[in-house]
């Protein structure tokens, strides 16, 4: 048995992380909220450090995980698994085994969750934590302070020799209460200091989760395999934890990391009065991604009075029958209501919109980009469809994936470059065509004087970011267009 059992988490950076070009100037920073739940369940056991390294925030190399390895000396790795990072967990993966053969490596998050089995034949890790993993790492790390068999874990795969042993499924906690709050001691939170969109440079931005699990069941979410089921805290509970964060770190700016968030327009309402009842709309602002049809005009102006400052929408697209085919469960009329009551409580919105859909052509995906441009709202991303590995978007389209690399599955892509790879693409368009959209859409959108004046009139963005942000935009697709006239002009001579 260990004296101190060190258990070393990491959240990994991925390839295109490092190798993009725009990426690490273009991204907010998020702290991973779920391996500080990890973390917290774990410190409260006697005999247990715990050292979190968010390499994907750092931008530190693996050499410098490496040395903190060979300084730390951990009994267990645990790495989040998403799986744009699947490369660099395989290589460090490796080298921490030629460090240590004896430290054991487990593996969590989606990516792990969905092919437990093949990344344990693969022999990237020894464990692999399923689904929601608190209760399971702590089982999982116990066992392996106490030298015991995992075999009556559940929750988690493992290797045994060759063999990959799978248990039952763990149980979904009922009460998310029974969790402590997220240990954000044990990161370095000056890494989460930069959110453009908001205008902010030099304040950190601490994620609360209010919910787990989602009722909806939109086919490109992957949120189902991780929670079978929502379960919702109360907002008492909730105000608590922000509470003790405002005394505990000096946090001044909170974004609800839920699928959606406030749950209902009574549920916001309530949220809000209680908030404001503790004067805390005095002391912090809320950012929140929510549906169209869980807000309303007296929501949004409360919501607004309690401290709200960026609200996020999912419309995805503007074509009811694309919508319809996502099971997104919204109408077009309800994203139309939502964003003028946001216009008219003065709230800073992002609308979230797919292209590439499979029931999209280029007619709806012009649709889209006209639909946004209607909604008004201050900032919009236009994402190419990511089948999720978890979703049900990606057992549809797992037949157009069979070359995909695991770790080209991400939302992020360099659009900016003329080799950007398309990773999927619907039945009835191009890649190029897509692909060609999607700079289309940020051109059209953005390209707007008066957007630009209200950009930095509201704060939204640096003149320094507005003005890579526009150099990037309009070069890429000033540089499309030539291309596709250059194409169009060799057509009749090729023909010949």
């Amino acid at each position: 048995m260990f004296t101190e059992t060190k258990v070393l988490l990491i959240n990994p950076i991925s390839d295109i992380a490092v190798k993009g070009t725009n990426y690490r100037s273009t991204i907010a920073f998020v702290p991973p909220v779920g391996i500080a739940y990890l973390a917290s369940s774990l410190v409260k056991e006697n005999g247990i450090k715990v050292i979190i390294e968010d390499q994907f925030a750092s931008g530190k190399p693996n050499e410098y995980l490496l040395d903190k390895i060979r300084k730390e000396n951990p009994q267990i790795v645990g790495f989040s698994c998403l799986s744009p990072g699947l490369p660099n967990i395989t290589r460090l993966s490796r080298l921490i085994k030629e460090i240590s053969p004896g430290i054991k490596i487990v593996l969590g998050n989606i990516h792990a969750t969905v092919f437990a089995k093949e990344m344990l034949e693969a022999g990237i890790g020894d464990v692999v934590v399923r689904g929601e993993g608190e209760n399971s790492f702590r089982e999982t790390v116990l066992a392996f302070r106490q030298n015991k068999k995992l075999d009556n874990i559940k929750g988690i795969s493992f290797r045994r020799g060759q063999e990959v042993i799978s248990n039952a499924d763990r149980e979904l906690l009922e009460d998310l209460e029974q969790l402590p709050y997220p240990a954000w001691d044990l990161l370095d939170l000056d890494l989460y200091k930069r959110y453009p969109m908001l205008g902010m440079y030099d304040e950190v931005i601490l994620p609360i989760q209010a919910s787990r699990g989602c009722s909806n069941k939109c086919i490109f979410c992957s949120q189902n395999m991780m929670y079978k089921k929502p379960r919702y805290r109360d907002n008492d509970k909730v105000l608590d934890e922000i509470e003790y964060m405002v005394e505990r770190f000096k946090i001044r700016y909170f974004g609800f990391n839920d699928a959606y968030f406030p749950f209902s327009v009574q549920h916001g309402l309530e949220f809000c009065e209680r908030l404001m009842e503790r004067g805390l709309h005095k002391k912090i602002q809320w950012i929140t991604e929510t549906r169209v049809d869980k807000v309303s005009e007296k929501l949004l102006k409360k919501m607004k009075e309690a401290g709200l400052r960026l609200i996020m929408y999912g419309f995805e697209v503007g074509n009811q029958s694309v919508l319809d085919s996502i099971n997104k469960r919204t109408t077009l009329k309800q994203a139309e209501e939502a964003m003028y009551y946001t216009r008219k409580a003065k709230v800073k919105s992002l609308g979230l919109f797919m292209l590439g859909l499979p029931e999209d052509t280029e007619e709806t995906c012009r649709q889209t980009i006209e639909f946004a441009i209607r909604l008004k709202p201050d900032m919009a991303k236009f994402n190419l469809t990511i089948p999720q590995p978890g979703s049900k978007l990606h057992e549809i389209c797992k037949n157009d994936l069979k070359d995909v690399k695991a770790e080209e599955l991400t939302s992020w892509s360099d659009w900016i470059s003329s080799r950007a790879r398309v990773i999927y693409t619907p039945p009835k368009m191009t890649s190029e065509r897509l692909l060609s959209l999607q700079r289309k859409a940020m051109f059209k959108f953005y390209a707007n004087p008066k957007r630009i004046l209200l950009l930095l009139w509201k704060g939204s963005f640096s003149m320094q970011d507005i003005y890579l942000g526009a150099k990037l935009i309009v070069t890429s697709y000033l540089k499309d267009v030539i291309r596709r006239f250059m194409r169009s002009a060799k057509r009749p001579a090729d023909a010949k």
